[in-house]
C-alpha cells in the first residue's frame, strides 16, 4: 500500500456517497418524468439525501501526553511541501482539544481558538461554538508552510497563571508544578481549537479530533459525552516500550471501552514509537519477537482482538513519506494502519446503507422496477392476444382486457383505502409513543434534579441527584419500549394482511421502530455520569464550576437524545408503511394509465392496425421507462447487503447497576 492509500480510500468513500446520492437524484428525476411516485415517497428520498450530506467520517485520537498523537496526525495528513502540519518538536505538545476538518461553508484555512478563561463559565462548549465573537481567528495561506506552522502552533500555547486561578479554571492542583521563581503555573492558553483546512483528505469528509490527554478529557465533559461518541473510529495511542500504563488503563476504562461496547465504535490500539525498540545490537528476529509480545499482552489487557492492536512508528512513517522511502514506510507499519482505517471506512458505509431512511429509498427503486416489469409482461400478453384475434372479435377482446384492468384497479383502490385506514391505526399510536418522552416530562425531571442539587451541595446529594435523574430517564425509556412493542405489533399485523402481495414478513421486520442506537447513547451517558459520581469526593472541593458544566452538558445531551427520539417516532409513523403505499400507488397509477389507453381504443373509428400500434406505443413507453430505471436497479440489487448492529441487546440502566456491569 503506497503513501496515498488513505487518500484513495477516503476519496472512494466520498465518491460512494456521491454515487448513492446521484442514484437517489436519478430516481427522483425518473419519478418527475413519469409522474408515478407519490409525494410521501419523494419526501423519503429527500430525507435520505439530507442524511448522506450530513455524514462525515470522524477519527478521534486519544491517549496520554507524549504518546505521539500529533505526529500520527501529521503522518495521516502528510502532503508534499507540508510534511508536518501540527507542531511536534521537543517541549511542544497539543495542549487543547483540537478538531481538524474542512467545511466549505466556513472560511477555509484558518484556526479558531477559544480562550481558556471561558472555563470559568458553566456554559457548554457547544454553546460557545454558536457564538463566533468568543473565538480568536487566525487565517493563513496554505501555500506558505511557515505561515501555516505559526498559526497552528497556537494549539500548543501555554500561559502562566496563579495556582488559585488554575484551580478556578478547573485544573487539578496536584498536576500543577509552580515555577520556582514566580510561583506561577502553566496552563493552556486556549480551551479548544477548530482548524478548517483545505486539505485533500479533509475535503473528502475526514474529520480528526486530537485530544491532549486524560486531564483534558476530564475537564471537558463534551469530549466524552458528545465528541468521542460521535466518532466512527478511535485510535488509542500507547507507548510501545511500556505497553499499557495505569493512566492508559484509566483512559481506556473511563472513555474508550464503553464506546466500543455500547456504540459499536471501531477502536484500534496503537503501540506507537516502536523505533525506540529497534536495536542494532539485537538480532532483528528478537526485536520483532519483543514487539509481538507487547502487542499480544496489550490485546489481553484491553480485551481486544490481536489484529486490532498495531505496533507502529508515526514519526518514522512521516520521515519515510517525506523522503519517499518505501522500505522505511513498510518498516514503520503505517500502511497496516491505513489498511485498518480503510476497513473502518467500509464499515461506516455499511452503517449508512443500513439506515432505514436510506434502505427505504433504495427499496423503492427495486419495488418500482419489479412493478413495472410485471405490468410490461401483462401488456405483452394482452398485445399478443389482440394480434391473434380477428377483426370481428377485436372489440370484444378490448372490452375484456379493459374489464380485467378495471377489476385489478378496483382491487388496488380498495387496498389504498385500506392503507389509509391502516395509517390512521398507526397514527393512533402517536400519543402513547410520545407521552413517555414528552419535552414537558423531561423538563420536569431536569427541574427536580436541579432543585435537588441546589438543596444539597454535597458529595452524597450530588450523587443521589444524578443517579435519580437517570433512574427517572430509564423509567421513561422503559415505558417507551413497551409502547414501541405495541406499535410494532400493529405495524406487523398490517404487513401480514393477505391482500399485500409482498414479502411482508421481511419488510415488517426491516421497518420496525428501533431505538437501539439512542439507547446505546443513553447507556454511554449514564456510564460517564456514574464514573463522575464516583469521582465526586476528589473534585468537589475545587471544581464546582466543572461539576456544573458537566451536569449542564449531561442534561443537554439527554435533552438532545429525547428530541431525537421524538423525531424518530414522527419519521417512523410517516414512513413505516412506505413500501406498501408506494407499491400500491405505483401499481394503481400504471393500471389507470393502461385503462385510459384501452378506453381510447374502444372508439370504433380506430382500425385494428391503429389499435395495435397504440398498444405497441404504450408498451414501448413502459419498456423505455424500465430501461431508464434498469441501471439503478442493477446497481442496488447487486450491491452487498450491510451488516446491521441495531439488533444487539442493550441492557437497561437499572439492570446494569444490579448486575454490576458498570
Amino acid at each position: 500500500m503506497d503513501i496515498k492509500a488513505l487518500h484513495r480510500q477516503m476519496a472512494q468513500y466520498n465518491a460512494w456517497k456521491q454515487q448513492l446520492d446521484r442514484r437517489l437524484v436519478a430516481f427522483t428525476q425518473w419519478s418527475d418524468k413519469h409522474k408515478l411516485v407519490s409525494r410521501d415517497a419523494l419526501r423519503s428520498l429527500q430525507r435520505a439525501r439530507t442524511l448522506l450530506k450530513g455524514e462525515h467520517f470522524t477519527l478521534a485520537c486519544v491517549g496520554e501526553f507524549s504518546r505521539g498523537k500529533t505526529e500520527l496526525i501529521n503522518a495521516l495528513l502528510y502532503t508534499d511541501g507540508q510534511p508536518r502540519l501540527l507542531p511536534s518538536q521537543a517541549g511542544r505538545t497539543t495542549m487543547c482539544p483540537t478538531e481538524i476538518f474542512y467545511d466549505a461553508t466556513q472560511a477555509a484555512n484558518c484556526v479558531r481558538l477559544l480562550p481558556i478563561e471561558t472555563r470559568r463559565s458553566a456554559a457548554s462548549l457547544q454553546s460557545f461554538k454558536r457564538i463566533p465573537q468568543n473565538w480568536f481567528t487566525l487565517e493563513f495561506d496554505p501555500n506558505e508552510p511557515e505561515a501555516v506552522a505559526e498559526a497552528i502552533a497556537q494549539v500548543s500555547a501555554n500561559k502562566l497563571v496563579s495556582r488559585a486561578e488554575a484551580v478556578k479554571l478547573g485544573f487539578n492542583a496536584a498536576d500543577l508544578e509552580p515555577d520556582e521563581k514566580t510561583g506561577l503555573v502553566q496552563v493552556p492558553t486556549w480551551r479548544h481549537a477548530l482548524i478548517n483546512l483545505k486539505h485533500p483528505l479533509l475535503k473528502e469528509g475526514l474529520r480528526i479530533v486530537d485530544t491532549p490527554g486524560l486531564n483534558a478529557l476530564g475537564n471537558e465533559p463534551e469530549l466524552t459525552l458528545k465528541t468521542l461518541p460521535e466518532a466512527q473510529a478511535v485510535l488509542f495511542l500507547l507507548a510501545a516500550d511500556s505497553g499499557v500504563s495505569a493512566s492508559d488503563m484509566a483512559i481506556w476504562r473511563n472513555h474508550i471501552a464503553g464506546l466500543r461496547d455500547e456504540n459499536c465504535t471501531a477502536v484500534l490500539a496503537l503501540l506507537n514509537k516502536i523505533d525506540t525498540l529497534w536495536d542494532e545490537l539485537t538480532p532483528p528476529g528478537q526485536v520483532a519477537a519483543n514487539i509481538e509480545a507487547v502487542r499480544l499482552q496489550t490485546a489481553r489487557q484491553l480485551q481486544l482482538a490481536p489484529e486490532h492492536v498495531l505496533p507502529l512508528s508515526a514519526k518514522q512513517a512521516l520521515v519515510a513519506k517525506t523522503c519517499k522511502r518505501s522500505s522505511a514506510l513498510l518498516r514503520s507499519n503505517f500502511p497496516q494502519l491505513e489498511q485498518r482505517l480503510g476497513e473502518c471506512i467500509i464499515r461506516s458505509q455499511q452503517q449508512i446503507i443500513g439506515h432505514r431512511v436510506v434502505s427505504n429509498s433504495l427499496e423503492m427503486v427495486v419495488s418500482t422496477y419489479n412493478s413495472l416489469t410485471r405490468r410490461i409482461e401483462e401488456a405483452e400478453q394482452e398485445l399478443q392476444t389482440l394480434r391473434g384475434t380477428d377483426d370481428q372479435h377485436q372489440q370484444q377482446t378490448l372490452n375484456q382486457q379493459r374489464e380485467k384492468i378495471r377489476v385489478a384497479h378496483h382491487r388496488y383502490h380498495k387496498q389504498a383505502l385500506s392503507l389509509r385506514t391502516s395509517q390512521r391505526m398507526l397514527d393512533n399510536q402517536r400519543t402513547a409513543l410520545l407521552a413517555p418522552i414528552a419535552p414537558g416530562n423531561l423538563d420536569r425531571l431536569i427541574t427536580e434534579t436541579h432543585d435537588a442539587m441546589e438543596q444539597s451541595w454535597t458529595t452524597v446529594g450530588l450523587s443521589r441527584a444524578i443517579g435519580g435523574f437517570f433512574d427517572d430517564v430509564d423509567t421513561s425509556i422503559n415505558h417507551l419500549l413497551r409502547e414501541i412493542e405495541r406499535a410494532n405489533q400493529v405495524m406487523t399485523s398490517i404487513y401480514e394482511r393477505p391482500e399485500y402481495a409482498l414479502d411482508s414478513g421481511s419488510l415488517a421486520s426491516q421497518h420496525r421502530l428501533n431505538i437501539t442506537r439512542q439507547r446505546r447513547k443513553l447507556r454511554a451517558l449514564q456510564q460517564n455520569a456514574d464514573r463522575f459520581r464516583r469521582s465526586l469526593n476528589s473534585v468537589l472541593t475545587s471544581k464546582k464550576v466543572l461539576i456544573k458544566r458537566f451536569v449542564a452538558t449531561l442534561v443537554k445531551e439527554v435533552k438532545g437524545l429525547f428530541n431525537e427520539l421524538n423525531q424518530s417516532v414522527d419519521h417512523w409513523l410517516a414512513e413505516a408503511l412506505a413500501p406498501l403505499t408506494h407499491h400500491n400507488h405505483y401499481q394503481k397509477q400504471l393500471l389507470e394509465h393502461h385503462m385510459l389507453r384501452l378506453g381510447e381504443l374502444r372508439n370504433k373509428s380506430h382500425s385494428r392496425t391503429e389499435q395495435l400500434q397504440a398498444l405497441e406505443s404504450s408498451l414501448a413507453q413502459l419498456s423505455h421507462a424500465r430501461t431508464d430505471l434498469a441501471p439503478l436497479f442493477t446497481e442496488i440489487t447487486t450491491a452487498p447487503r450491510p451488516t446491521s448492529h441495531e439488533s444487539a441487546e442493550v441492557v437497561s440502566l437499572q439492570s446494569a447497576r444490579k448486575a454490576q456491569v458498570i
